[in-house]
């Protein structure tokens, strides 16, 4: 079982090469839930639990936006939970508009797995 600190830092270089997909595949746990600030305009509600419902969020995200540009402030490792703070140029494809978002992700980690992620943005 890997321990909190392992985990932290192979899924945050994971996202620094753009795997965030496979990030998830990896760390991800069977119940995991993943919980926004409000539902997101592509139909998809504020938390999701169990990780087919990840992927299908997963998917329908990078179906629609791709990330540009991606800094990575952390992990910051707390107990059983790790934090990031993320800067990104992210591009809408219907539009091809880009723009920047920042938000914080806080990750909580059992046996080794992400159970629930959670994130912060306007």
């Amino acid at each position: 079982m890997a321990a909190i600190d392992d985990v932290a830092h192979d899924y945050t270089a994971m996202l620094r090469l753009g795997q965030f997909e496979a990030a998830g595949e990896r760390y991800w746990a069977n119940g995991v839930t993943s919980v926004e600030p409000a539902d997101l305009k592509i139909g998809i509600p504020a938390s999701v639990s169990g990780i087919e419902a990840a992927r299908h969020k997963a998917r329908v995200r990078f179906g629609t936006d791709r990330i540009d540009d991606l800094g990575i402030d952390g992990p910051f490792v707390t107990g059983d939970q790790f934090a990031l703070f993320l800067d990104m140029l992210i591009t809408d494809l219907a539009s091809g508009m880009a723009k920047p978002f920042t938000e914080i992700a806080i990750f909580t980690v059992r046996d080794g797995r992400i159970i629930e992620e959670r994130f912060f943005y306007d």
